[in-house]
Formats: structure tokens, sequence, C-alpha cells
């Protein structure tokens, strides 16, 4: 199978969301990873030949991402397929490097962990965040990127600082994500809706967002 006729099925089956191109990307791989969780593959994001098997045989039999349209009778809530194992006391996801697990409908642990090289060995996530983030999405009706597209989710002491991030950051408690869209007005809109106490920094590549509990809405332009 080519890159396109992959997608092509992961969209029909409800897996895939974003524009279909032909070019592996992030989202290809994602969606691969999703698809083979739900058949109980082996979840690598490689669409070798089993899974182009699977694909086909979902296809011809009707196997839809449960939480799609085109299965609208299934009923089923995926709340339970989100990781929880790494959900400790204090609301942070504590993941330890290399580790990539569904945080949220539309979010994996790998699109918000620290970006640097050799320099931590977990990431730590704010659920409030990690549900934040997916009220945007739901809010927005399309694809946002974060890490993929060059921005922040966690970043460690070290990363942060080699990035020039300010020592006040919330990328240091895992309470913000850099949001990368095309329309960035309506982004901006969204986040504005959502976020009730937090913070919202415009910039040329998107918007800055994050949560906290201070009583109010910090907004900047970067």
């Amino acid at each position: 199978m080519t890159i396109l006729q992959i997608q092509c099925l992961l969209a029909y089956l409800g897996y895939y969301t974003i524009t279909v191109d032909g070019i592996w990307g992030h989202g290809s791989d994602q969606a691969t990873r999703r698809f083979q969780k739900a058949e109980g593959l082996n979840v690598d994001g490689d669409p070798g030949t089993l899974t182009q098997a699977a694909l086909l045989d979902a296809v011809e039999n009707g196997r839809f991402k449960q939480d799609s349209n085109k299965n609208p009778t299934s009923g089923s809530d995926e709340s339970s397929d989100y990781d929880t194992q790494y959900l400790k006391a204090d609301g942070y996801y504590h993941i330890p490097r290399g580790v990539n697990v569904q945080l949220s409908k539309n979010l994996w642990s790998n699109e918000v962990m620290c970006q640097g090289n050799g320099c931590c060995e977990e990431s730590i996530i704010s659920k409030r965040m990690v549900e934040t983030f997916q009220a945007i999405r739901d809010e927005y009706g399309g694809p946002i990127e974060i890490t993929s597209d060059g921005g922040s989710g966690f970043r460690c002491p070290f990363h942060n600082a080699y990035v020039g991030g300010s020592s006040k950051s919330l990328h240091l408690t895992g309470d913000a994500f850099d949001l990368h869209v095309g329309d960035k007005t309506r982004l901006l809109a969204v986040c504005e809706k959502i976020i009730t106490d937090g913070e919202i920094g415009l910039y040329p590549w998107g918007v800055h967002a994050g949560v906290w509990d201070r009583g109010f809405v910090n907004r900047f332009n970067g």
C-alpha cells in the first residue's frame, strides 16, 4: 500500500482526522498506533504487512473507531482507554522518557513531552492542562499541533534554559502548551472562551495556553 492509501483507510475508519496528503508524519504515526491498539496489534506506528491486512479487514467488516461518526450506535465511552497509570496524587502525569500513552481523545504523551536531548528522565504533565487542551481541541474542531510543530509542552529546567525560557515558565510544571494551527485568530477566540484561570499568549506561530489557580487570566503578546 502507498502512504496515501493507508491514510485514506485510517481516515475512513475514523482514526486519521487531518489532511490526507500522502506524507508520513506525526499524525499518520499516531493514527496508526491508535488503530493498532484497537486491533490488538503490536503498537509501533509502523504500517507493515499485518497492519495493512488488519486495515483491509476492518474496512470489510465495518470495525470503525468507537467514537467515530461512522459507528453512531456504539454508544461507547473511550475515557477508559486513556492512560492513568502515570497519573499521581498531585494531579500530574509523571511519564518516563520513551513512553507514549494516550492522555485524551486527541492527545498522546509524546506530543507534550520534553523535547530536550539527554536532559531528563521523565516529563510532568498537568491533568488539568490535558483537559483544557481537549476542551480547546473540541471547540476548535480541527487538529492542533504542539511539540511536533516546534512548540513546547513540558520543559525540564535544563531544556527550558537551553531555549531561553523564563525561570517562571508554566512549561516547567507542565501547565502550558504551545498551540499551532492554521487559523490563529479563531484559535485565540477559542482559548479566550475556554481558559478562565491561566494565561494566553499570542505569538506569530500560534497561541501559548496555560492554566493556574490565581483567579485571573494573564493575556500577552509574545
